[in-house]
């Protein structure tokens, strides 16, 4: 009878097929990262409302270049207080006719010029900005979605070979030829698989849902990650303190701050220019209503600051100054901050990824679930044994593909920490 059990496990464990990949099922839309951003650009739909904020700020540059209008009256005579006569204005009546013209001094015109490009440079950066923020999730969930499906192509296949083992011992169980026991053992290995297999689903779908919401897609994804796309990941070609140094010019936040700092300082000029009167000039007409007929004269007209001299405007902008200067340093110095800890994270994970061969180490230990099996099929090992191994495996599947993962998301933290595209083939 246990010769019998013996010969069925043996075919069981010999078809565990430890080096053969079971087929996935195959997802609607096999992409690369090339292909999902170069969709996320064109199709994201806070990018495309961005590139509108910035066309209708290019829009108020040109506003701001417009003269005001000139302003037009006319008086119409109605007689007198002795004779009311509506609308007299024939060649016994009067009209007046009056138009000016504003000319805004101290150049406050090209001062709110100045401001509308500023305001279009805030936009441009924050456009910036949006695509840096998205892409770092795009590339993130990409990777999340790539070395999630690697892990559950394992753990599907141990679940698959698994089964049968378990279904062996069921039918050896129920004649009694095998312990209750170890049975039970085996199925509380399964259901532990089962869960962690359960848990990587839920991983991916969740960077499934993402990789949709970014692409406002509802199409479901298989990222494809070939070796050569991995290959610019490394550190040899760059300097940390040129990478300190460029974040000023780089990392649109940074930018931004820039640009409210300058804004600031722009409107200070104009709250200062704002103190001095602008001046009407014009020209009247008056038919009847004059010394002589037919009067033409000049009007010239300018405001008198007695008491308002944008006293208060001009204080609060100098204060925006400094709040904006500080601002900016405080964003260079967290964007510093942020590409030396980005950079010092690569070192680290670096460093355990060079001190061995991830892809040679997981062929041996591929090698040794193999001898694993068939020693358990030839009554060598015990079942503890062999669950240990088991466990084992399935740990190594998924510590190396999520070390795999945090390392590549560690190079693109430091593109986003830059602002930069460092690392391309």
């Amino acid at each position: 009878m246990r010769t019998k059990t013996r010969l069925i496990l043996s075919v069981c464990v010999a078809s565990l097929g430890f080096f053969r990949p079971v087929a996935a099922q195959t997802p609607t839309r096999t992409v690369t990262l090339q292909a999902v951003e170069d969709s996320f650009l064109v199709r994201n739909y806070v990018l495309l409302a961005q590139r509108y904020q910035i066309d209708a700020s290019k829009a108020l540059v040109r506003q701001a270049k417009m003269w005001n209008n000139p302003s037009f009256s006319t008086v119409l005579g109605f007689g007198s207080t002795d004779k009311f006569q509506p609308f007299k204005v024939g060649a016994e009546g009067e009209t007046q006719y009056t138009i000016d013209q504003l000319i805004q001094l101290a150049g406050k015109r090209n001062k709110n010029v100045q401001l509308a490009a500023t305001a279009t440079k805030m936009n441009e950066a924050t456009f910036d900005e949006l695509v840096r923020t998205l892409r770092l999730q795009l590339r993130e969930n990409f990777y999340t979605l790539y070395y999630r499906r690697q892990t559950g192509k394992v753990l599907k296949e141990q679940l698959e070979n698994l089964q049968r083992i378990v279904d062996a011992y069921v039918t050896a169980d129920k004649k009694g030829s095998v312990a209750h026991s170890d049975l039970v053992r085996l199925q509380a290995l399964q259901v532990g698989i089962e869960n962690d297999y359960a848990d990587l689903k839920q991983e991916e779908l969740e960077a499934q849902k993402n990789l949709q919401q970014l692409l406002h897609s509802q199409d479901f994804y298989e990222a494809v990650v070939a070796p050569a796309d991995l290959a610019a990941y490394r550190l040899d070609h760059i300097e940390l303190s040129a990478l300190m140094d460029s974040v000023a010019v780089n990392r649109p936040d940074v930018r931004i701050a820039a640009t409210q700092y300058q804004t600031a300082e722009l409107n200070y000029r104009l709250q200062k220019a704002m103190a001095v009167p602008d001046l009407h000039v014009g020209a009247t007409y008056d038919k009847k209503g004059s010394y002589i007929n037919n009067f033409v004269g000049l009007t010239l007209g300018i405001d008198l600051p007695l008491w308002n001299r944008n006293q208060g405007n001009i204080r609060a902008a100098q204060l925006q100054i400094g709040a904006g200067q500080q601002q900016l340093q405080q964003q260079q110095s967290v964007a510093q901050t942020e590409v030396l800890n980005a950079y010092q994270r690569i070192v680290t994970l670096e460093k355990r990824y060079k001190s061995f061969d991830l892809h040679q180490f997981q062929n041996e230990f591929d090698t040794l679930i193999s001898e694993v099996a068939k020693n358990f099929s030839k009554g060598n090992i015990s079942l503890l044994q062999f669950i240990d191994y088991f466990n084992s495996y399935s740990d190594n599947a998924k510590n190396i593909n999520k070390f795999l993962s945090n390392r590549v998301n560690a190079y693109e933290e430091l593109n986003y920490a830059t602002g930069q595209e460092l690392f391309k083939n």
